[in-house]
């Protein structure tokens, strides 16, 4: 099964400081991703600051280039491709009860 990829999380923080020329313009994205392959799942995430032009209201924002520049930019889909190669490989945890000895 090939691995899909998805953009899970995406949140905007605004200036606040009253007065500012920038107030209630985004000054920076959270990003995250999640890979899922089967029954595994990796996520990832950054945060990407805005200045100067790309500081504007939530509305304009360009969310396909932000949030593939900082995917593009991580290299994610190699990371969470590695991440995800890696959960398959460990062992899986043992899921009955075992009896504790008595110390010795």
């Amino acid at each position: 099964m090939a691995i899909e990829y998805s953009f899970s999380r995406v949140e905007a923080n605004c200036v606040c400081k009253a007065g500012d020329p920038d107030e209630g313009k985004v000054c920076e994205v959270i990003v995250g991703m999640t890979a899922v392959d089967g029954e595994t799942s990796a996520y990832i995430d950054t945060t990407v600051s805005l200045t100067g032009d790309a500081r504007k209201a939530a509305g304009d924002l360009d969310l396909s280039a932000i949030c593939n520049g900082a995917a593009t930019d991580g290299d994610w889909k190699n990371v969470l491709a590695g991440q995800i190669s890696g959960l398959k490989d460990a062992p899986d945890p043992y899921t009955g009860v075992l009896t504790p000895p008595s110390v010795s």
